[in-house]
């Protein structure tokens, strides 16, 4: 689907999914060893924030957790969530973003591996990896996305939800 198509159809809490193809310097070799470790075809999930009359992501990458508008991270999957993204999910989802530098919300390469390993505690910390805050805001509004956090079971966990579907956009 297009971009411009999928763009309105974009709620608050839904998921965005990544794939990561380039092998050219030692950060897409990370990368794809994370594909390969997890057998998936993404190596990145973030959630979906609607506000300010623009479309967000916000996730957690090197070194921070930020907020880049969405058409500057095409192409993505999304997995609508119909999440009701509460006042208290909002507020925890902007806390993580802008901290001062001594209090900063971290992404941690560990957490990915502990991700990885079924021994994460979501929220326990300072520290945090991409499917653990896409985890992290589904958790807030009630919804269950299992165990294992890191982005290949993150994604199947909500399109195995009713209604769950993956949407291919592209720019």
């Amino acid at each position: 689907m297009k971009y411009e198509i999928a763009r309105p159809l974009i709620k608050s809490g839904d998921l965005l999914a990544f794939s990561h193809r380039g092998w050219s310097s030692f950060y897409d070799f990370k990368v794809q060893m994370v594909r390969m470790f997890t057998r998936s075809r993404y190596s990145h999930v973030a959630t979906a924030y609607v506000g300010m009359n623009r479309v967000w992501v916000i996730e957690a990458v090197v070194p921070e957790i930020r907020m880049i508008p969405l058409s500057n991270a095409l192409p993505f999957d999304l997995v609508p969530m119909d999440a009701p993204w509460n006042p208290a999910t909002e507020e925890a989802a902007i806390s993580l973003i802008g901290r001062p530098k001594d209090k900063a919300a971290r992404y941690s390469e560990w957490q990915a591996v502990l991700g990885g390993i079924g021994k994460l505690k979501p929220g326990a910390d300072n520290l945090w990896m991409c499917a653990e805050t896409a985890w992290y805001f589904a958790h807030l509004d009630g919804i269950d996305l299992g165990e294992k956090i890191y982005p290949s079971e993150i994604v199947q966990a909500a399109a195995l939800r009713p209604g769950g579907c993956i949407i291919p956009v592209e720019a």
